[in-house]
């Protein structure tokens, strides 16, 4: 049985996880979403924006700090999603952070820095333009990067998530896991979330198998449990029913 803490929830919009959750996360919180180079990051919090445009009416907000936005708009037709067409509506705002970190031109509407409190000041002003419910930052550790020192890291990685927590929307920040498999580098990420999904990509008898686990969702009743999953024309699958033999 769910919990009910949290009377609404936020369709995550991939099958199988929100059957696992009760329906979705729970809205207006934070959630990380951390695995290693290759687990599928970007797809999942695109996947979460483009179904909440589609399915739900709620526009979103996609900020890119580790990769061009014009990769990642290729990179998502496989799926037959048209992100173009979304941005031209003005239900999806993308956000370049690449470019500035990468010290390199962009011809992109929206700009920011690697900087927190530019980066919240341009979400404040975008979330009430577009009456966005939907945020993600792909990715928290390419902002931390930019920062001097872990004190100041793990400061602003709070200050991010007090104030994103504080408004209307959901956020899901994307992170890099370590080889060491710990999911939270700098020690606040998985403490200052709500929520933690847990995306990896292992080999088990030479084939690549996908997986996701929700590791914590604070007021929805989960199991703490590895589930298969693929990515297919449709993006991410999750299969709640199906656990890994070893």
């Amino acid at each position: 049985m769910h919990e009910e803490r949290y009377t609404e929830i936020s369709t995550t919009g991939i099958p199988g996880l929100d059957e696992t959750l009760g329906g979705g996360y729970p809205r207006g919180r934070t959630i990380l979403v951390s695995g290693p180079a290759g687990s599928g990051k970007t797809t999942f919090g695109l996947q979460y924006l483009v179904s909440g445009i589609i399915n739900e009416g709620e526009a979103g907000i996609y900020i890119s700090f580790d990769e061009r936005l014009e990769n990642v708009r290729n990179d998502v037709k496989s799926f037959e999603w048209d992100i173009q067409a979304l941005e031209d509506q003005n239900l999806l705002v993308m956000i370049d952070g690449f470019s500035a970190r990468a010290g390199v031109s962009s011809n992109e509407k929206y700009q920011t820095r690697t900087d927190i409190d530019e980066l919240l000041t341009q979400l404040i002003s975008l979330i009430d333009e577009i009456r966005a419910e939907r945020v993600v930052v792909d990715s928290i550790t390419a902002v931390a990067l930019s920062l001097s020192d872990e004190a100041t890291i793990r400061k602003e990685i709070l200050k991010l998530g007090a104030v994103m927590s504080s408004l209307s929307c959901t956020t899901l920040l994307t992170s890099e896991m370590t080889r060491s498999g710990e999911i939270s580098r700098y020690g606040v990420e998985e403490f200052m979330a709500s929520g933690c999904v847990v995306l990896d990509f292992d080999f088990k008898k030479h084939q690549g198998v996908r997986s996701i686990t929700v590791r914590k969702m604070r007021g929805i009743s989960h199991q703490v449990t590895k589930r298969p999953a693929t990515i297919g024309n449709d993006g991410f699958k999750m299969f709640p029913s199906e656990q890994f033999y070893y």
